[in-house]
């Protein structure tokens, strides 16, 4: 059973004022949950410009709606799209440790809201998160991708398929390599 009216809006307003919402990349105070500074704001490398419909790379110059890569044209992938909200940069990148090694699932919610603006209008689609090996999910205690994907979907009409891959291969963390031996066999 829950508080009254009143009783819940004071209630709030005691824990906003002893737990005030930070923003996820500095921790610096903001005025809402889930909501950026106005440096880290900036900091972000939103994208946005014209990209190849299917794997998201960034096009130089706008080829047109529907406009693939030469990568995908040759070898088209196993994947419909994918979209990425930011480049990868100091901001994103403390995000995403936040995340996945410093035990903040909600995180999880602040990365979805910049994503979810990818989502096709109009069209069901269906979501699917890059699965743990079960190794990794114990030691880490949730699957960030999958956090996200409900976060993403959660009242939107789309479908959330989390058994829908499966990874069976325990490979090695990433985090700490080098571009040129973080590729994977």
């Amino acid at each position: 059973m829950g508080l009254p009216g009143g009783l819940r809006a004071i209630a709030d307003a005691g824990l906003r004022f002893a737990l005030p919402p930070r923003c996820p990349g500095c921790g610096v105070i903001t005025p809402d949950v889930h909501q950026f500074c106005l440096d880290c704001w900036s900091a972000l490398d939103f994208l946005n410009g014209p990209q190849c419909a299917q794997c998201a790379a960034p096009f130089e110059i706008d080829p047109g709606p529907g406009a693939l890569c030469g990568a995908c044209h040759a070898d088209p992938p196993a994947f419909d799209a994918m979209r990425a909200a930011v480049a990868y940069g100091p901001i994103a990148r403390s995000l995403a440790l936040k995340l996945k090694y410093g035990r903040r699932p909600g995180i999880a919610k602040t990365i979805a809201a910049q994503l979810r603006r990818h989502l096709p209008n109009g069209e069901p689609c269906l979501v699917m998160p890059v699965p743990l090996h079960r190794w990794r999910i114990w030691s880490r205690g949730y699957n960030q991708s999958a956090l996200i994907a409900r976060a993403i979907i959660g009242g939107t009409g789309h479908e959330l398929a989390l058994d829908m891959l499966v990874r069976v291969k325990a490979t090695p963390p990433l985090r700490g390599l080098g571009p040129a031996t973080a590729a994977l066999p």
